[in-house]
């Protein structure tokens, strides 16, 4: 608990809140351009898939952020595409058909293999409400993620993250991540390769 605020696993249920808030304060990516309800087909998906998990935190009640994680991202993109992909093409209205690219971009980033760097597990997504911004809940989250981390007996940690995203590089970089990669995940738009092991940030 932090000012009150109660962090828990999410689950199926949780589906819809995460996706409200991945839509409404995650601009960077192409995920958002799908829509909340194939956003919801994939936060249920985490949920329903071993390697995944789904955090949020709660304020008297009402989920106030959430934070996917994955130790193989690969078999998250392929139970989402084997079993809610026909549907979630169809919900998109077309949009998943037309941003073809960008979905190839994001598997090639999920089943690729740049070294140690990307080792270990993966956060997903993270996104804060902004009423509930500076009382701690980006950091309850990212915390929690590295509780799991350890629980799952992962030795190390990644994410992406847009390059301009002054307000979560920071926030990883308390939590002990360090920037190894400059890259471009999507074209025109840098990204941030960043890396935890348990060791402090050296300033790279």
């Amino acid at each position: 608990m932090w000012n009150g605020m109660v962090l828990r696993t999410g689950d199926d249920g949780d589906a819809a809140a995460a996706a409200g808030l991945h839509a409404g304060q995650i601009s960077e990516g192409f995920l958002t351009f799908l829509g909340p309800r194939f956003l919801r087909r994939l936060y249920r998906r985490v949920t329903r898939t071993p390697s995944c998990f789904l955090l949020v935190v709660e304020d008297e009640g009402t989920t106030v952020g959430f934070l996917a994680g994955s130790t193989d991202v690969a078999a998250l993109y392929r139970s989402f595409l084997w079993r809610d992909g026909v549907a979630a093409a169809l919900t998109s209205g077309g949009r998943l058909l037309r941003s073809w690219r960008r979905v190839m971009e994001t598997l090639r980033h999920g089943t690729g293999g740049a070294g140690s760097a990307d080792e270990g597990a993966e956060l997903l997504a993270v996104a804060v409400d902004p009423t509930a911004r500076g009382q701690g809940a980006g950091t309850l989250l990212v915390e929690g993620f590295l509780t799991e981390v350890g629980r799952r007996r992962q030795r190390a940690a990644h994410v992406v993250v847009a390059a301009d995203n002054e307000r979560a590089v920071a926030l990883y970089r308390r939590a002990g991540f360090h920037m190894v990669e400059r890259f471009e995940l999507h074209s025109g738009t840098e990204s941030l390769l960043m890396h935890w092991s348990g060791q402090p940030d050296t300033g790279s």
